[in-house]
């Protein structure tokens, strides 16, 4: 057996240093098709997705087994305040359900604390960490939908290579740490620019998703250097019943006042910052 050594002897010095250049060639197209790990892709999506300060105009629009269409509007806003995520939702319409208002706050231990104005109550209301998978303002979005992701929050499963309607993407299996009503997550996540595509929940045992959130491409917008929907699509497959959320007047990297972030807000009706026209 000739070792490597002893072939470029053989073939010649002019050769061998052909040879010895198309074997770092080879080595270093290996290195460069090397898939990156799935805590890296998934650290950029989520900070792709939720580390922005943002005001826009969101509509919800409810659809079950019939053909009615069930509407609301909310003014959202959200803020990352010593690295955490702060966020404000107010109903706009319709009339009888205008001012309810809902606040959250990522806490430094990675809870989040949530409270909830009804204006026919004059009551601010606390929501807590069990709630977190109930209907966000009567809709397939649920209070969890808006807190912010991180990784550590997963255990995670290898990176596949795939494809969604023609684009190249990474899918990654991860399940929670803290068990709850889903056992397992998968995310679709553009090869482009870490857009996230899709999310399904499943539950234990189950090789269908019960809960699945699509962002089209053709809906995303770059803001501030972020690639967001501006349309997602909510499907709750066991219930038969559909969320599209329409995001409009999005503006990131919005002037937002630390202090509307508090109960106070909720319960004096203070003025949330519009967005710029």
């Amino acid at each position: 057996m000739i070792g490597i050594g002893g072939f470029i002897w053989r073939i010649g010095s002019g050769a061998a240093l052909s040879f010895a250049v198309a074997l770092v060639s080879v080595a270093g197209a290996w290195a460069q098709s090397a898939p990156p790990s799935s805590e890296s892709v998934l650290a950029a999506a989520f900070e792709n997705r939720y580390a922005i300060d943002a005001i826009s105009r969101v509509e919800l629009v409810m659809r079950g087994g019939s053909d009615e269409e069930i509407r609301r509007k909310v003014h959202y806003i959200t803020k990352i305040i010593d690295q955490r995520l702060h966020s404000i939702a107010r109903l706009t319409a319709p009339e009888y359900l205008r001012g309810m208002t809902i606040l959250t706050i990522e806490q430094r231990d990675r809870s989040h604390d949530a409270f909830a104005f009804i204006p026919s109550l004059g009551k601010t209301r606390r929501v807590t960490t069990a709630q977190k998978g109930d209907a966000f303002f009567g809709s397939d979005l649920t209070y969890e939908d808006l807190e912010r992701k991180r990784t550590d929050e997963f255990e995670l499963g290898e990176l596949a290579l795939a494809e969604s309607e023609g684009e190249a993407i990474y899918r990654i299996g991860v399940a929670p740490v803290h068990k709850g009503i889903y056992s397992r997550v998968e995310f679709d996540v553009a090869q482009l620019d870490h857009a996230i595509l899709a999310t399904r929940y499943y539950k234990s045992g189950e090789s269908e998703p019960y809960r699945v959130l699509e962002s089209p491409r053709s809906s995303m917008v770059e803001r501030g250097g972020h690639v967001l929907p501006s349309r997602l699509l909510v499907r709750d497959v066991n219930r038969g019943t559909s969320t599209e959320v329409l995001i409009s007047d999005l503006e990131v990297d919005a002037s937002i006042p630390d202090r509307i972030f508090t109960v106070s807000t909720l319960e004096q009706k203070r003025k949330l910052p519009e967005p710029k026209p």
